[in-house]
């Protein structure tokens, strides 16, 4: 019996260290999920045991890979399939698919503009711009275009706040901010007390890195507060889907996700994503959503000096963002371009991510840190003044690079108030 007692203690004791020879507490897991531990910071086993082996604090394990985003090469739209409008709720829609020899595959009434969008499929053999030009014959349709392809545009060190003039503990602020991007891991602890709400438009439901780091900037909680603390966040997830790309998405889906943030008028729209196209579509919906006062701000591109600010950035209803490090110093990757507005902290951010934390990088993620701060600005949060917040951002900023507005950094670094 004596000798089985031994040989039970020893094999408590040996436990913990055993799982401390595995780098990062080990276990298998991967590097930026947090390992339990018990109160006193000792490891654990199921006989409801432990040992407290030494007085320093375990250190936290290593965050996950960090994550720099470049804009990818993808096709302009999906090459297949085709959108066309009707005014009003459409009934002949079917009449129309037929005589213009596609096939119909959704159709949705987009109340905020009054259309009815109609997705078809082309037959083997078909092009894209031959089905549009047969669409555009028919009566009552009143516009046809592609299926738009979209990349979402978004790596924390802690970031500074004071950057921006806002405090290190920022205090709580009422509202309302949507974001249009990929799904949130709701659970994810940084998000804890957190008002967060989700909508689906096309995607599948898996969380992914892009849109929990978004949502993480504008309203996390606890040691990692947002920008906008405190806030009410809606997350209308339309990326990834069909495409299995949790980067990617398409008109059809983003027109829905659209015309669901202008029903619900918040205060702020963040759109951390991009194509370098024009979309008649959507930009029908962010006319609507500008006439309805709501400040909107949109991600530059990554797409590097040889790069174009991209669309819905390029749109009048947008405050164009750029990326900077906390050095002020421009983000490798981020497009440059006369059409740029603004710059804001978006380099080495430690952002939630699934299962843990990341370090990410890109325009994305400034442009979350700067939807989060356009809250704070009563021209956004109350006064549906959009164009007052242009001139106010234009006038507050920052001045950074050459003298004046430039083509990397905008206006300069976004500051709430004046000075440096």
């Amino acid at each position: 019996m004596r000798a089985m007692l031994a040989s039970l203690l020893l094999l408590v004791v040996a436990g913990p260290l055993m799982a401390q020879a595995i780098p990062g507490g080990g276990q298998g897991r991967p590097p930026d999920v947090e390992q339990p531990r018990n109160e006193n910071g000792g490891g654990g086993i199921g006989l409801g045991i432990s040992f407290n082996l030494g007085k320093k604090k375990p250190k936290p394990p290593p965050m996950g890979e960090p994550i720099e985003m470049q804009d990818q090469v993808i096709d302009d739209y999906i090459v297949d399939q085709v959108i066309f409008v009707v005014e009003g709720r459409a009934t002949n829609t079917a009449r129309i698919a037929t005589a213009a020899r596609v096939t119909i595959i959704d159709s949705s009434f987009l109340d905020e503009s009054n259309v009815t969008m109609v997705v078809a499929r082309l037959n083997a053999g078909d092009t894209v711009a031959a089905a549009i030009g047969r669409l555009q014959k028919q009566k009552n349709v009143s516009g046809a275009q592609p299926d738009y392809q979209y990349q979402l545009l978004g790596s924390s060190r802690p970031k500074r706040f004071d950057l921006h003039a806002l405090p290190k503990k920022v205090a709580p602020i009422s509202g309302h901010i949507v974001m249009i991007d990929a799904v949130v891991d709701t659970g994810h602890a940084n998000f804890k007390g957190a008002s967060v709400s989700q909508q689906f438009f096309g995607t599948a439901k898996d969380s992914a890195v892009h849109g929990t780091a978004v949502a993480a900037l504008l309203v996390g909680t606890g040691d990692y507060p947002g920008m906008a603390l405190g806030a009410k966040l809606t997350s209308l997830a339309a990326f990834g889907g069909s495409t299995k790309d949790d980067r990617l998405s398409r008109t059809s889906y983003l027109a829905k996700a659209m015309n669901e943030a202008s029903r619900l008028r918040p205060d702020v729209l963040n759109l951390s994503f991009g194509s370098q196209m024009t979309d008649p579509l959507l930009s029908r919906t962010l006319d609507t959503i500008r006439k309805n006062g709501v400040c909107v701000a949109a991600a530059a591109g990554n797409g590097g000096t040889k790069g174009k600010v991209l669309f819905p950035a390029t749109h009048p209803a947008s405050l164009a963002v750029t990326a900077v490090d906390e050095k002020l110093r421009g983000y490798a990757f981020a497009t440059q371009g006369a059409r740029v507005d603004v710059s804001g902290v978006g380099v080495g951010l430690n952002a939630a991510a699934p299962g843990g934390r990341r370090a990410v990088s890109g325009t994305s993620f400034a442009t979350a840190v700067i939807s989060g701060a356009l809250l704070r600005m009563p021209a956004c949060n109350g006064g549906r003044d959009p164009a007052s917040m242009k001139t106010q951002i234009a006038a507050r900023a920052q001045d950074l690079g050459v003298v004046g507005r430039d083509p990397v950094f905008g206006a300069g670094l976004f500051r709430l108030s004046a000075g440096k």
